[in-house]
C-alpha cells in the first residue's frame, strides 16, 4: 500500500520533527534559555570616527566629546576603517558569494558555462578570503614596526607614540 517513496518521506518528517522538538521540550523542561545571537553581533560594526573635531563644545546629552588631538587619533580613524572594510567582507560578502556560486553549480545542469562560472565564484570568493584575514596581518605588523603601542584591537583606544 505504501510506497518506497513514501515511507521515506515520513522517515525525514519523523526525523527533522524530532531533531527539532526534542531540544525544545529539554529546554523548556530544564528552564534553560536560548542565546542571544542577534545582541552583538561579531566583528566591528563601529564608530568608525574615534574623535571630533574641537568645533561641536557638548553632545546632545551635555558631555563633552574626544576631541582628534594626535596622530593616534587618525591611526586609529584608519584601523575602524579597515576593520570595518573586513567585517563587512567577511560576514556579509563572502556568505552571499558562496550562496551564490552554489546556487549556480546546482542550479547548472547540463550547461558546463554555468558550472565552471560557479566554481570560479567560490573559488574567488575563497582567495578573497584568505587576502582580507592576511590584510589583518598585514595591519598589525605595520603598525608593530612603527612602534605604536595601544592601537589595533577592537575598542581599543589608548594610544601613545613612541619615536
Amino acid at each position: 500500500m505504501f510506497s518506497k517513496n513514501l515511507g521515506a518521506k515520513i522517515l525525514l518528517i519523523a526525523i527533522l520533527g524530532s531533531s527539532i522538538a526534542l531540544p525544545l521540550v529539554a529546554s523548556a523542561a530544564s528552564g534553560w534559555s536560548t542565546p542571544n545571537l542577534w545582541g552583538t553581533p561579531p566583528g566591528f560594526w563601529g564608530p568608525l570616527v574615534s574623535c571630533t573635531g574641537n568645533y561641536l563644545p557638548t553632545n546632545s546629552d551635555g558631555s563633552t566629546p574626544n576631541p582628534c588631538t594626535s596622530l593616534c587619533d587618525l591611526i586609529d580613524t584608519a584601523i575602524n576603517i579597515i576593520y570595518f572594510g573586513m567585517t563587512l567582507a567577511i560576514f556579509i560578502i563572502a556568505p552571499v558569494m558562496i550562496v551564490i556560486g552554489g546556487i549556480m553549480i546546482m542550479l547548472s545542469g547540463a550547461n558546463p558555462g554555468m558550472l565552471e562560472s560557479g566554481k570560479k565564484t567560490l573559488t574567488a570568493t575563497v582567495i578573497g578570503l584568505f587576502i582580507v584575514l592576511c590584510a589583518y596581518l598585514i595591519v598589525n605588523t605595520t603598525i608593530t614596526v612603527l612602534n605604536i603601542s595601544g592601537v589595533g584591537g577592537f575598542g581599543n583606544n589608548a594610544c601613545t607614540t613612541t619615536s
